[in-house]
C-alpha cells in the first residue's frame, strides 16, 4: 500500500509532523556545528543551547504524529500500554532538554533522560512499524524507514556505549563503538525526514 485512508485527526497530526521535521532537521544542523566549532573551542555552547531548545520542541510535537500512527494499529493492551509509555517519555524528554536550557538539571541527568526517551521512541517505532509493515494497512516507505530508524537507534546505542568504556580495549572502543556511534548518527539524521514523509502521507497529498 502506498497511500493512507485518511481518519479523523491526520492533517491536524499533518501539521504537527511538518513542525517535528523543520525542528528535527535544525537540531541536527545544530549538534553538527556544536561538535565542529564548539566543542573543540570548549564554547561558549550557543549552537548547544539551540540545540536543547529544539530537542524539547521535537518531543512534544512528535507526540501527536506517533498517536495518529498509533490508531492505525490493532488495539491491544500491549499497543496501548506502548502509546502511553512513549507519550509520557517524549514528555519527559521535552521536560529534561528545557530545564538543562533553563539551568535546573544538569547535563548528564538531561542527557541520560533525553536518550532514555530516544530509545522508548525508538522502540515503538520498530516494534510499531514491522506491525504496521505486515498489515499492508499502511504506506510501505514510511512503514520501512521507521522500521529502520527504530531498529537502527535500539540496535547502535548498546554497541556506541562501547566507545565511552576505559576498560575496553582501542579498537573495540573506536572499531566498534564508532561504528555504533555511526549508525545511531545515520538514524538520528533519517529521523526528521520521516516525520516530512509522514506529513505528506497525513496530509493525503495525491
Amino acid at each position: 500500500m502506498n497511500t493512507l485512508i485518511e481518519i479523523p485527526g491526520d492533517r491536524t497530526a499533518a501539521k504537527f509532523a511538518y513542525t517535528a521535521a523543520g525542528v528535527g532537521m535544525a537540531g541536527v544542523a545544530t549538534l553538527g556545528a556544536m561538535y565542529a566549532i564548539e566543542v573543540p573551542k570548549k564554547g561558549p555552547y550557543v549552537f548547544g543551547t539551540i540545540n536543547d531548545v529544539t530537542g524539547g520542541i521535537f518531543f512534544l510535537t512528535s507526540i501527536p504524529v506517533i498517536v495518529q500512527v498509533h490508531h492505525r494499529l490493532r488495539r491491544t493492551p500491549g499497543s496501548d500500554a506502548a502509546i502511553w509509555l512513549v507519550t509520557v517519555a517524549s514528555v519527559a524528554g521535552s521536560a529534561s532538554s528545557f530545564l538543562l536550557v533553563s539551568k535546573k538539571l544538569g547535563f548528564p541527568v538531561s542527557t541520560g533522560i533525553s536518550m532514555g526517551a530516544m530509545v522508548v521512541q525508538a522502540g515503538w517505532f520498530l516494534l510499531a512499524h514491522r506491525s504496521l509493515l505486515k498489515s499492508g494497512d499502511f504506506p510501505r516507505d514510511l512503514a520501512r524507514l521507521g522500521q529502520a530508524i527504530g531498529g537502527a537507534v535500539v540496535a547502535a546505542l548498546p554497541v556506541a556505549a562501547l566507545a565511552a568504556s576505559k576498560k575496553a580495549p582501542a579498537w573495540i572502543r573506536w572499531g566498534v563503538g564508532g561504528a555504533g556511534i555511526a549508525v545511531g548518527a545515520a538514524a538520528w539524521v533519517a529521523w526528521p525526514y520521516w516525520y516530512l514523509l509522514a506529513a505528506r502521507h497525513l496530509n493525503h497529498h495525491r
